[in-house]
């Protein structure tokens, strides 16, 4: 099964822009969706997209927690704490492969069992999201993204159909799609997903040599999450 590697620096800004109203739902950009504490609510999720645009995930998981349990109904800060969850398992998953590389099989398997923790994570945070507003667009794309790292190409293609029937400008979710058909040689798909992607305006950042080392991104928080 092909690897397939999302850049760090996209999930923060999936979530950041998320929150912002884009390819969300039908609760716009409504945090906590009429609560008396919204104000409190909506400053403590405030602190998480801003964890996550820094690329401090660990902190950014933390801050939506509070925001969760502050309002409990509070989908985007459930969102938001899943891209958290997704980015954390994202650096454990590179830290597994680099040693794997070289040979340190002890530090891999700890990694990758690391990264399959976070990935649980995310996905549970997803569900609680489509339970809270059925329409929330992203949240099928994190699925989408979770099931292409397990090679689960039945549940990716899934997830992101839902994704795109959702949001239909989704460019990211037509290209990883495409991604899927191509490796189980549907290149029929594969290739109306990335014409559509590329009409959308979609741009594979390995592809234009814009991809980002995933060791320059793995701080200390997120190194220490979970142990």
């Amino acid at each position: 099964m092909k690897r397939f590697f999302w850049a760090v620096g996209t999930t923060a800004a999936l979530a950041v822009a998320c929150y912002c109203g884009c390819d969300k739902g039908e609760n716009g950009d409504k945090p906590t969706n009429g609560d008396v504490s919204q104000t409190s609510t909506a400053k403590t999720i405030d602190a998480g997209a801003a964890a996550l645009d820094a690329g401090e995930w660990t902190r950014a998981f933390d801050a939506f927690s509070a925001a969760i349990a502050e309002d409990p109904k509070a989908v985007d800060a459930y969102f938001g704490r899943a891209a958290a969850s997704l980015a954390i398992a994202e650096e454990r998953y590179r830290l597994a492969e680099a040693a794997a590389t070289n040979g340190d099989v002890k530090t891999g398997t700890a990694e990758a069992e690391k990264a399959n923790e976070n990935f649980a994570k995310a996905i549970e945070d997803c569900a609680k999201v489509l339970e809270l507003d059925a329409t929330y667009a992203d949240a099928y794309f994190i699925r989408g993204v979770v099931a292409q790292y397990q090679g689960d190409s039945n549940a990716g293609i899934e997830a992101f159909s839902k994704c795109v029937e959702l949001s239909p400008e989704h460019a990211e979710a037509y290209h990883r799609r495409g991604e899927i058909y191509d490796d189980i040689g549907d290149k029929m798909n594969s290739s109306v997903d990335f014409k559509k992607a590329a009409e959308l305006g979609y741009r594979d950042a390995d592809v234009d040599g814009e991809g980002e080392d995933a060791s320059a991104n793995v701080d200390a928080e997120s190194q220490a999450s979970d142990e």
